[in-house]
């Protein structure tokens, strides 16, 4: 499996807001421009306004982690545990080379990369491929492009007939079997504080969080934070009737990241997913790029940076 398997360290409770604190803190002694002083006492002083558009929770009091004065006193007590699904025709592998720079903003965390359950090698005509970031189905030692769900209107596709991209579908194939996937690789491999998704594995990661709010995956109940990349609600609508549940808005931190270039998943599609969650608790960052997951510096940094810090001062 390309899946990354790492240690499993895991507070709760109020051990697991010591080592968010912990994580932020940490970072932002990293990031400091001067090692001058160390004695005296810690600081931890707010950071300038992001340079592109952030709204939201994010935009009030954005931070850019600087540390003047001591250095850091011990690590946080253990790593945040985070979960992370990849988009359409992606695998684990993929995703964990697209978020490099992500994981080095988010330095304390563990990542845990799952590959989705179906093929989705052939599933679109090689015109849309470079779209996508696909996987390498020709590759002889990689799991090849993979996908939660196939668009179910293509199960009969002949060359000539318009092609349903799995976003647009109306009925999504897999769907049922891939949240069977994820409980378990959950279960197994938890528990998590938090989650990062891509595009499709947007979905799968918040219909994974509303049953957490309904009261199963314990192994998901320490999830405080989220950041969705591209996300958007399915047009399946019994599989739209899954996630929203009681209509309950599921009180995760969020951020919710959009490209104004994205013709895959404009910003409205994003939306939409977005009203799953409480807007009090929501942040929305906007970069110039297509469907993808942007560079992890600058404005994005800050905003997983400000994002782990909302997360940090939650009541658990």
């Amino acid at each position: 499996s390309a899946s990354t398997t790492l240690g499993r360290i895991a507070p709760a409770g109020e051990e697991l807001s010591m080592a968010i604190s912990a994580y932020i803190f940490t970072a932002s002694a990293a990031a400091a421009a001067s090692s001058a002083a160390l004695a005296g006492r810690a600081a931890f002083t707010p950071m300038a306004k992001a340079a592109v558009k952030v709204s939201g929770a994010a935009a009030q009091g954005s931070t850019s982690g600087k540390a003047g004065g001591a250095a850091v006193v011990g690590a946080p007590a253990g790593k945040l545990r985070v979960l992370c699904l990849h988009g359409y025709t992606q695998n684990g592998e993929v995703f964990r080379s697209k978020t490099g720079s992500v994981r080095k903003a988010m330095k304390g965390c563990e990542f845990e990369f799952v590959d989705a359950p179906h093929s989705a090698a052939g599933a679109f005509p090689d015109s849309e491929a470079a779209d996508y970031d696909a996987a390498d189905s020709a590759a002889e030692d990689v799991v090849g492009p993979r996908g939660w769900w196939h668009a179910g209107e293509n199960a009969a596709w002949s060359p000539g007939q318009p092609w349903v991209r799995p976003a647009m579908a109306s009925v999504c194939e897999g769907w049922s079997d891939s949240l069977d996937f994820v409980r378990h690789e959950v279960s197994s491999r938890g528990p998590f504080h938090g989650v990062f998704a891509f595009s499709q594995g947007c979905a799968v990661a918040s219909a994974m969080l509303r049953e957490v709010a309904d009261g199963s995956l314990p192994a998901l109940a320490g999830v405080r934070f989220a950041v969705l990349v591209g996300g958007f609600l399915p047009r399946d609508a019994a599989v739209v009737s899954h996630m929203r549940g009681g209509g309950t808005p599921l009180r995760v931190h969020t951020l919710h990241v959009t490209g104004t270039e994205d013709t895959l998943v404009p910003r409205p599609r994003s939306a939409e997913l977005s009203e799953l969650f409480d807007s009090s608790q929501s942040s929305w960052l906007e970069h110039s790029g297509r469907h993808g997951v942007p560079t992890g510096t600058g404005s994005f940094r800050d905003a997983l940076r400000k994002l782990l810090t909302d997360a940090s001062e939650q009541t658990p």
